[in-house]
C-alpha cells in the first residue's frame, strides 16, 4: 500500500517532465540535420519524428546492418545457451539457481532485453540501432531549443554582451554646469540677459537649426542623424548690442547693461552621432536611440539650472542660502538612468529588427533563402559574422562623442567671471556625488581614487599601442585583426605595384642607355645602372618582407575569421562521425546486455555505451555552449590582454634603445598572442562536448577537430609562403626579360635612327657641296 502510495505520488511528477522534456526535444521533420541523416541512414529516420519507417532496407547501410543484426542475433542465442548451461551446472554443484556467480533476477531480464534489441525492427536496423537514431535525433531537438534560447536572449537584450558605453556622465554634468553659472553670472553682473541657452539645434554642414525652443523639454523631436549642438549664446550681435546700449545709456540703464559677448561666450555640447547603416530594418530604433539621448542631455540642462543659479546667487549674496549639495548627484544619476535606459530600449530594438531579418530566412537576399531558425543547430557556426554585426552596430550606435567646449576668451574676460567660478570651484568640493566603490553618496573629497600614472610609453611603445588600437577598434577582436591583415595586404600590392613600375622603368632605362652607347649613352649609363641597381634591390627587398608579412596577414584577414566557422564544421563532422560509429556499434552493445558479469540491469559490459550514447544526445546542445561561450571568452581574454600587455612591454625594453625593429616585435608578439587566444577560445566549440561528461565518469571523446584545424592551418600558410615566393621569381622574371626586351626594341629604335639620320645627313651634305 505504501509503495502504491509513492507511485501515485511521483506518476503525475514523471508524466510533466516527459512533457516538458518532449517540448524541448522534438524536432521539425523538415529539419536540415534530419535531412542529411536520411542521406545516411535512409527514410528509416522518420522513426525519430513518430514515424515507422521502411520494413526493407532502403540505404547501404541499412542493408548491411540487416546481415550484421543477424550475426549478432545468432550471437546472443550462443551466450544465452552459455549461460543456461552454466547456471545449470553450478545449480546443481551449489545449490542455487544459476549459482551464486550470476543474479536470478538481473541475469535472465538482461537477456531477454538483449534478444529484443538486436531484433530487426525497421529497414535492416534493429531496435538498439534505431533507439541510438531516436536519442540523436532528440539531440537534435534540444540543440535547436537551446540556439533558439540563444536568439531569443539576444532578441531581447540587444546583444551578445554588454557594450561598452564610454560617457563620462559627471565630466558632461560638470561642463553643462559651468556653462550654466557662466551664464547666469554674467546675465546677473550684466542686471541684463546677454547670454541665453539654446538647448537643442541640429548642425548640418556648420549650418545651426534650431528644433526645440528654449527652456522646453517634452517637445517632439525631428529625425536626427550625426551631429547636434546645445549652446549659450549671446543674446545680441554687434550691431545689436550697439542699438541695445544706445537706447539703454539714454534711459541711465534702468535694466542693466546690453553687451555683445560673440559667438557661444559660455561654451557648448556637441552630440557626434555614429553614421550606421539606416537601412529600413534599423532606422526607427537609430532615430528613436538619437532622440532619447538628445532628450536626456536637455533634462541634465534644465536639471542644472536651478542649482546654477545658487551657486551665482551665493557668490553675490552672502546671506543667500547655501546650493543644495545633493542637487548635482541628483541630477547626474537620472542623466545616466536616462542615458542607459536609451541605451537598452535601442539595444533590444535593433537587435530584433536584425535577427528576425535573418534566422528565419530572406529568400530575397543571395545565401539566405534558409534561416538560421529554419536550419537548427547545424548552421550555428554560420551566423557568427551575423551575431557579431549586431553587436558591432549597437556599440558603434551606442558611441556617441560628446565635445564640451568651455567659456570663450570674451566670457573669461568678464571683470566677475573669476568670482562665479571660484564660487563653482566651493561647490565642487563639497557637493555629494556617487562612490564608484561603494555606490553610496559622499563628499566629493572623500571618494575612492587611483592614482594616475603619468608614465609614458615611449614613441615606440605609443607607435605599437595606435595599431594595437587600431586592430581593436571592432568590438569583436577577430574582426578588429582581420582589418590589420587587409591592410597589410593593400598596403603590400600597392607597394609591390609601384616597386616593380619602378624597376621595370630603370632597367630599360638602363639597358637602352648601353644599347645607345656613344657620348650620350656613356654619360647616362652610372645614373641609370645604379637606379636599376637600387630599385631592383628595393623591389627584392620588398618581396623579401612579403614572404614574412603575407602568410600572417592571409591568416588574419581571410583564415583567422574562418576560424569559429571550420571549428564548428569540424564538430558536425565529428558528431555524424560519432552516431554513425554507435550505430554500427548498436548491435554489439545490445549484446553486451546478456552478458552474465555484474550486477543490476545493464550489467558490467554495457555500462561504456551509455555514456557514449549520452555523448551522442548531448554533443550538438554542448558545441553551442561551446560556441557562444568562445565569443564571449575571446572578448574578455582581449580585455586582459590589453590590461597587462603594453605595461609588461614596456618593463621589458626598460632603458633600451628602441626602434622599428622593436616595434615590430612587438606588434609580432601581440599577433601571436591574440591568435593564440582566438584559437583556444573556439577550441570551446569541440572541447565542452569532448570534456563534460568527465564529470560523470563518461571518458574524453575527443574526435580530432583541433588537430584537423591545425593542419588545415599549416597547408594554408605553407601554401601562401609558396604562392608568394613564387609570384617574387616570376616578377623577376619579367622584369629582367620586359626590360631587356623593351630595351633591345628601344636600342634597335635608336641604331635605326641614328643610321637613317647620317644618311641623311650624307645626303644633304652632297647636295650642298660644290660641283
Amino acid at each position: 500500500m505504501k509503495t502504491l502510495k509513492i507511485i501515485l505520488i511521483l506518476l503525475p511528477l514523471l508524466l510533466s517532465s516527459s512533457g516538458a522534456f518532449a517540448s524541448i526535444t522534438d524536432v521539425d521533420p523538415q529539419d536540415k540535420s534530419l535531412e542529411y541523416l536520411r542521406y545516411i541512414f535512409g527514410s528509416t529516420v522518420d522513426v525519430i519524428t513518430g514515424g515507422t519507417g521502411p520494413a526493407n532496407p532502403d540505404s547501404v547501410l541499412g542493408a548491411m546492418s540487416q546481415i550484421l543484426n543477424t550475426g549478432m542475433l545468432v550471437f546472443t542465442g550462443l551466450i544465452i545457451g552459455y549461460v543456461f548451461l552454466t547456471g545449470v551446472l553450478n545449480s546443481a554443484h551449489e545449490g542455487n539457481p544459476l549459482g551464486r556467480m550470476y543474479s536470478t533476477m538481473w541475469v535472465p531480464l538482461r537477456m531477454v532485453v538483449a534478444l529484443a534489441l538486436v531484433l530487426p525492427f525497421s529497414g535492416g536496423y534493429s531496435t538498439m540501432q534505431i533507439g541510438v537514431m531516436w536519442l540523436a535525433g532528440h539531440g537534435i531537438g534540444l540543440a535547436n531549443s537551446t540556439w533558439n534560447a540563444a536568439l531569443d536572449h539576444i532578441t531581447g537584450t540587444g546583444t551578445l554582451y554588454p557594450p561598452q558605453i564610454t560617457v563620462d556622465y559627471e565630466n558632461t554634468a560638470m561642463r553643462i554646469l559651468e556653462s550654466r553659472v557662466c551664464m547666469h553670472g554674467i546675465n546677473t553682473a550684466d542686471r541684463h540677459i546677454n547670454v541665453e541657452e539654446k538647448p537643442v539645434e541640429i548642425v548640418d554642414d556648420d549650418q545651426v537649426v534650431s528644433v526645440r525652443s528654449s527652456g522646453t523639454t517634452e517637445a517632439p523631436l525631428v529625425p536626427v542623424q550625426h551631429r547636434v549642438m546645445q549652446r549659450y549664446d549671446s543674446v545680441y550681435g554687434l550691431a545689436g548690442a550697439g542699438i541695445a546700449y544706445g537706447a539703454a545709456w539714454l534711459s541711465g540703464f534702468p535694466n542693466g547693461i546690453p553687451r555683445s559677448y560673440g559667438s557661444n561666450p559660455c561654451g557648448s555640447i556637441t552630440l557626434e552621432f555614429a553614421e550606421i547603416d539606416e537601412g529600413t530594418a534599423i532606422d526607427t530604433p537609430v532615430r528613436s536611440f538619437q532622440n532619447k539621448v538628445i532628450a536626456a542631455h536637455a533634462q541634465l540642462d534644465e536639471d542644472l539650472d536651478s542649482l546654477a543659479r545658487e551657486i551665482v546667487l551665493s557668490t553675490v549674496d552672502e546671506t543667500a542660502p547655501a546650493p543644495d549639495q545633493t542637487a548635482y548627484n541628483l541630477a547626474v544619476n537620472n542623466f545616466k538612468m536616462e542615458y542607459q535606459k536609451a541605451i537598452s530600449d535601442a539595444l533590444s530594438e535593433i537587435a530584433s529588427a536584425r535577427v528576425n531579418k535573418w534566422a528565419g530566412g530572406n529568400p530575397d537576399a543571395a545565401g539566405m533563402t534558409v534561416g538560421a531558425r529554419d536550419a537548427g543547430w547545424i548552421s550555428v557556426g554560420a551566423w557568427y559574422w551575423d551575431l557579431q554585426r549586431v553587436n558591432a552596430e549597437t556599440q558603434k550606435m551606442v558611441s556617441v562623442k560628446a565635445e564640451l567646449v568651455g567659456p570663450t576668451e570674451a566670457a573669461l574676460e568678464h571683470d566677475d567671471y573669476q568670482s562665479f567660478m571660484d564660487g563653482l570651484a566651493a561647490y565642487s568640493q563639497n557637493m555629494l556625488v556617487t562612490d564608484p566603490a561603494t555606490g553610496t553618496p559622499v563628499n566629493a573629497l572623500e571618494r575612492s581614487t587611483y592614482a594616475d600614472d603619468n608614465a609614458t610609453l615611449g614613441f615606440v611603445m605609443g607607435r605599437v599601442e595606435s595599431v594595437i588600437n587600431f586592430a581593436l577598434s571592432e568590438p569583436d577582436p577577430v574582426a578588429g585583426l582581420a582589418n590589420v591583415g587587409h591592410v597589410i595586404i593593400g598596403t603590400f600590392e600597392t607597394a609591390l605595384t609601384a616597386a616593380f613600375v619602378s624597376d621595370l622603368a630603370a632597367c630599360v632605362a638602363d639597358d637602352t642607355s648601353e644599347a645607345v652607347g656613344g657620348l650620350i649613352g656613356g654619360a647616362a649609363r652610372p645614373v641609370t645602372s645604379t637606379l636599376c641597381r637600387m630599385t631592383n634591390k628595393a623591389l627584392w627587398s620588398l618581396v623579401g618582407a612579403g614572404l614574412l608579412l603575407i602568410p600572417i596577414a592571409l591568416m588574419l584577414a581571410f583564415y583567422l575569421p574562418a576560424t569559429p566557422m571550420i571549428l564548428w564544421i569540424m564538430g558536425v563532422a565529428g558528431w555524424f562521425v560519432m552516431l554513425i560509429e554507435a550505430v554500427i556499434a548498436a548491435p554489439i552493445w545490445a549484446v553486451s546486455h546478456a552478458m552474465p558479469e555484474g550486477s543490476g540491469f545493464i550489467g558490467e559490459r554495457a555500462k561504456a555505451g551509455y555514456m557514449v550514447a549520452l555523448s551522442v544526445f548531448l554533443r550538438p546542445a554542448l558545441a553551442i555552449f561551446g560556441f557562444f561561450a568562445s565569443m564571449l571568452l575571446v572578448i574578455v581574454m582581449l580585455k586582459v590582454v590589453m590590461l597587462i600587455f603594453l605595461p609588461a612591454m614596456s618593463g621589458m625594453i626598460g632603458d633600451s634603445i628602441s626602434g622599428v625593429v622593436t616595434a615590430v616585435a612587438m606588434l609580432g608578439i601581440f599577433t601571436v598572442l591574440i591568435i593564440q587566444i582566438a584559437h583556444r577560445a573556439f577550441g570551446l566549440i569541440h572541447e565542452v562536448p569532448d570534456k563534460v561528461l568527465r564529470y560523470i565518469g563518461g571518458g574524453s571523446e575527443n574526435l580530432g577537430e583541433a588537430s584537423q584545424e591545425q593542419q588545415s592551418r599549416s597547408v594554408f600558410v605553407g601554401g601562401a609562403a609558396k604562392v608568394v615566393g613564387g609570384a617574387g621569381h616570376t616578377m623577376r622574371d619579367k622584369t629582367r626579360g620586359g626590360a631587356q626586351s623593351m630595351a633591345d626594341a628601344a636600342g634597335s629604335g635608336l641604331k635605326n635612327a641614328a643610321g637613317a639620320a647620317k644618311t641623311g645627313m650624307s645626303k644633304i651634305s652632297k647636295m650642298l657641296s660644290p660641283k
